[in-house]
């Protein structure tokens, strides 16, 4: 178990500051992104601010938000403020964030694990096409979860990690059929990224690099399997799957064509390394991970 990755969360404390660079949406049907997650995708949301709009899509605080890459992350990379077009998101991720506190805790318990941040919304947003306020539907709504790096960092290296990621990836489903059951119907995911390759992991033995890329392996493969599980037995449900190790993986095999001096340097200020801290991607990963998400679901 490696818990010092989760003290680097500490960093959201202060607002990002670095000027919107965001991608462009190529008149998809979709008008909001729901999203849940960790600190690899929390903006800072709260659900009793402001609401997303055109002029600020994250709805609060201020654009881009509270990331760990010194500005703009891959659902902010996703965003056009004060475009008529652009995507509004409601992002529920929370810094710190496991599948289920009870399976794998947390940094520390004010963490919202997936299931509050799924709790957050049933309770707050509806589906519903006729009364929904803001007028989110089944159809228009792109329901995004990005999740997994704190449960495998934190618990690979236990003993009941074979049994216990199963426990995970079942609780994370039960997770996407409560939404489902809630009216959603387009699914996104994103799979456990490399974390093996971070500075941090890099630091530990060769050993220990290799159980926890075979860890993040297993895991991934248990949630593909989870999903097609999910898609066999719900009617009207679209899915896609992205695989983030591409992403990480070219931008460390060419860290120079990224503006990084190497593959393993972090820097606060998100572009002058790939890495912000010794466990986040900076903004160049992150915006290679927007791109290849827009390119698979057609944004």
């Amino acid at each position: 178990m490696i818990p010092l990755q989760l003290i680097n969360l500490l960093c959201l404390a202060s607002a990002a500051v670095a000027t919107p660079n965001s991608l462009a949406v190529n008149g998809s049907s979709f008008k909001y992104l729901v999203s849940f997650g960790d600190s690899y995708s929390q903006t800072g949301f709260s659900i009793t601010g402001a609401k997303p709009s055109t002029s600020n899509p994250i709805g609060n605080p201020a654009f881009p938000g509270y990331t760990t890459t010194n500005g703009n992350n891959w659902i902010t990379y996703l965003l056009q403020p004060a475009s008529p077009t652009t995507l509004l998101s409601y992002n529920f991720a929370s810094g710190g964030a496991t599948t289920d506190a009870s399976l794998v805790k947390p940094f520390q318990p004010t963490v919202l694990s997936l299931i509050d941040q799924v709790t957050l919304f049933t309770t707050h947003l509806s589906l519903s096409s006729s009364t929904s306020t803001p007028p989110v539907t089944p159809s228009n709504t792109l329901f995004a979860i990005w999740i997994g790096v704190n449960d495998v960092g934190n618990a690979f290296s236990s003993a009941t990690w074979p049994s216990l990621s199963q426990e995970i990836t079942t609780q994370y489903l039960s997770q996407v059929q409560t939404l489902y059951s809630s009216g959603a119907r387009n699914f996104l995911f994103l799979t456990v990224p490399p974390i093996q390759l971070t500075p941090m992991v890099l630091a530990e033995s060769n050993a220990t690099q290799t159980q926890e890329g075979a860890a993040v392996e297993a895991y991934n493969a248990l949630l593909a399997k989870g999903i097609k599980e999910f898609e066999g037995k719900n009617e009207g449900v679209t899915t896609w799957v992205f695989e983030t190790s591409g992403p990480f993986e070219e931008a460390i095999k060419s860290p120079k064509s990224y503006g990084a001096r190497d593959a393993s340097c972090y820097d606060a200020d998100g572009t002058s390394c790939l890495w912000f801290n010794n466990y986040h991607p900076g903004q160049a990963i992150h915006k290679l991970v927007a791109e290849g998400v827009a390119a698979l679901v057609g944004l």
